[in-house]
């Protein structure tokens, strides 16, 4: 039985934005730093591949040019530049023009930025028509520093839709996860609720950033590398008050996505911070935006700093508000769309982040107030432990059952070698050969799947979900599977 796709109720939309035009098309440009940072690379739709994910050009005169293989109506330009790549924002294009050209002879100034330090920047323009598009960068970065650096260069047939960002947590500290007393060395920001001595943090949701929330709502994770160099697993959550009530660190909650840290430290450059890919939201849009309740989003963590070896030890930090600090996290919902009103927003949290050690695994049995009667599970589940044999090392089917009965299946098998560019101090071992001699069902510097499966018809049943794992237990000591379930009502 395969697993049944979340199309029919939620839609899964992603970021909307106008098509772009240059994606994948024929670019030329002034000579490269290095062969591959050549102008193709600004038009192959990424910016999450590391350093060599870009055009870099050290040239007298550096330019960007891309043919779009015929006379196409133009009314945005979007650049991403050093910043939006992970790299320092002191890198990014300040001054620059865009031109357009109908045969790649004569050309037009559509815009000129004199003064630019954003990450991304964006340029809508009078709607007109050509093949041809240049960027001519005359200060490459904010300082000295020669080299242009275009990690994207987007050509839009629409204005770009503007982004609504909830910036919701900022760089908040990760202190150990063996720690027994409270961190001395940092005071949360008002309003944000610390837990676990310094590695849980949770804000309310304002109800102006609740209307900031639409359809495509996406869930942004920033790590900034700080002490401890390997890999930690963390989850994002959102927990559901009656208004005016404080959620405890017991409150249940609901896990969006669990994500792996990659390994780094403070120390790598600009692979010190790891944007993670926008991770899709939108099926808990409604709840996010619910009036009536209290939001709040937040992460669960922890670092493992200040033992034999970390970071900090080998460059001879001491300062306690570095060394007791494994690396931060901020986290954003990001949007586009405007919110549909939907007909049920509740969520109801089953399992979240719960060390599962059977292969057997059950939910309590839950009564719904679906208003249409369909709902939608969502499952997340991935082994852990790190001695020899341990779930770690494998990947597995899992069998999923609503009230005793399997619905769906799924392989938790994953590939990680497009994630080892983000490790500059990782064992490069994990990131290969994941499909046959090394298998593994997550990777360090990468999020962890959440699935979701259509329940079909609910009305008049009590619910109870069960998931059966493929690799029989008992496993090694320290093995376990992390399981998050919940149910989303329409």
């Amino acid at each position: 039985m395969q697993s049944a796709s979340l199309l029919l109720c939620l839609g899964f939309a992603g970021t909307a934005s106008a098509a772009n035009l240059a994606l994948n098309k024929p670019a030329t440009g002034s000579a490269a730093c290095n062969a591959n940072e050549a102008p193709a690379k600004a038009f192959n739709g990424s910016t999450s591949g590391g350093n060599s994910d870009k055009f870099c050009s050290a040239a007298g005169s550096k330019w960007l040019q891309v043919d779009l293989g015929a006379s196409r109506s133009l009314s945005s330009f979007v650049i991403k530049h050093a910043g939006a790549g992970g790299e320092p924002a002191s890198f990014n294009s300040k001054s620059f023009n865009i031109q357009t050209s109908a045969n790649g002879n004569a050309w037009s100034t559509a815009v000129s930025v004199s003064n630019n330090t954003a990450n991304v920047s964006t340029h809508p323009i009078a709607a007109t028509s050509a093949r041809y598009v240049r960027l001519n960068i005359a200060t490459p970065t904010q300082g000295s520093d020669s080299a242009a650096r275009i990690y994207e260069f987007e050509v839009h047939d629409a204005p770009p839709a503007t982004e609504k960002l909830v910036q919701v947590l900022d760089q908040v500290p990760q202190f150990g996860i063996y720690r027994s007393t409270e961190p001395t060395t940092y005071t949360p920001p008002a309003g944000v609720l610390m837990w676990k001595r310094g590695t849980e943090y949770a804000r309310k949701l304002s109800d102006a950033e609740k209307a900031k929330i639409g359809d495509d709502v996406a869930l942004r994770i920033i790590y900034h590398a700080q002490c401890d160099p390997y890999d930690r697993f963390a989850s994002a959550f959102f927990i559901s008050t009656p208004k005016g009530i404080a959620p405890t660190v017991d409150t249940p909650r609901v896990t969006f996505t669990d994500f792996i840290s990659p390994f780094s430290d403070m120390w790598q450059g600009a692979k010190a911070t790891r944007v993670y890919p926008d991770a899709p939201m939108n099926p808990y849009a409604a709840a996010l935006a619910n009036p009536d309740r209290d939001i709040w989003v937040g992460i669960s963590g922890g670092a493992n700093p200040q033992y034999g070896g970390d970071a900090c030890e080998q460059h001879g930090v001491t300062d306690p508000a570095i060394a007791e600090v494994g690396f931060k996290y901020s986290l954003a919902l990001v949007s586009t769309k405007t919110l549909t009103p939907a007909s049920d927003p509740d969520v109801i949290g089953l399992l979240s982040r719960s060390s599962e050690t059977d292969d057997s695994i059950a939910t309590a049995t839950v009564s719904h107030t679906a208003n249409l009667g369909i709902a939608t599970l969502a499952v997340s589940i991935a082994g852990y432990g790190a001695s020899s044999g341990g779930q770690e090392y494998t990947n597995t089917n899992i069998a999923v059952k609503l009230n005793g009965a399997q619905i769906a299946s799924f392989s938790t098998k994953i590939d990680c070698a497009s994630y080892e560019q983000f490790s500059p101090r990782g064992n490069p071992g994990i990131f290969r050969n994941n499909n046959t001699t090394n298998p593994r069902s997550w990777c360090p510097g990468a999020l962890v799947p959440m699935r979701y499966f259509d329940l079909g018809n609910i009305a008049g049943k009590t619910l109870q979900v069960g998931l059966g794992v493929g690799n029989p237990s008992p496993w090694t000591a320290d093995s376990q599977y992390v399981t998050s379930v919940s149910v989303l009502e329409h």
